[in-house]
């Protein structure tokens, strides 16, 4: 599968050699969980071009309420159509995770 990845993209995935790099399933994962935790704006306006919102949801649903950052998750999760109860869940449990880390 061919994906073209603009500079701004490839500077948030530094530890992958990106022109060796094969286009699966997981590397795909991992630039659409970097831009959304980390992405600019045109970073961000990329990934909306790149994947339509069923696809995004779907990393949100599975992977991304598990790991994005609060505030990331919910810019995504409003983007993305996730109804306001679920968002409210997910950020909770965001925040706990957040907190454990600052012990």
């Amino acid at each position: 599968m061919v994906m073209e990845i603009p500079a701004g993209v490839r500077a948030l995935m530094w530890e992958f050699s990106i022109d060796d790099q094969s286009i699966d399933e997981s590397f795909e994962r991992a630039v659409v969980e970097r831009t959304m935790e980390r992405g600019g704006w045109n970073e961000m306006k990329w990934l909306l071009r790149r994947f339509d919102g069923p696809h995004l949801r779907s990393f949100l649903e599975e992977r991304g309420r598990k790991v994005l950052p609060p505030r990331e998750l919910r810019f995504w999760s409003h983007i993305c159509g996730i109804p306001g109860s679920t968002q409210d869940e997910w950020v909770s449990d965001a925040r706990l995770r957040s907190a454990a880390w600052r012990g």
